[in-house]
């Protein structure tokens, strides 16, 4: 699946040279799907529930794919000033 993003960068989760794809889902969640004692790693990735993140890696903004819709994030600031 291929998105653009408000900075123009084409999102692709084929390739990680425009996005950083990311998994997301509730601890409880998490923990649901270990008590359930999956028995290889195929079978943890088939459990666990669905929702995901896509980063650009040209902005930073954040897409959030969840229930029919697409939320987008951009951090205002950097909480942590290294210097």
């Amino acid at each position: 699946m291929k998105i653009k993003c408000l900075c123009g960068n084409i999102l692709n989760d084929e390739t990680l040279k425009t996005t950083n794809p990311l998994m997301i889902f509730s601890e409880k969640d998490y923990y649901d799907v270990l008590e359930s004692n999956p028995k290889t790693a195929e079978e943890l990735v088939d459990k666990m529930p669905s929702g995901s993140i896509w980063e650009c890696r040209v902005c930073g903004r954040l897409h959030y794919f969840k229930e029919g819709k697409l939320d987008i994030y951009k951090l205002e600031k950097e909480v942590f000033d290294n210097s």
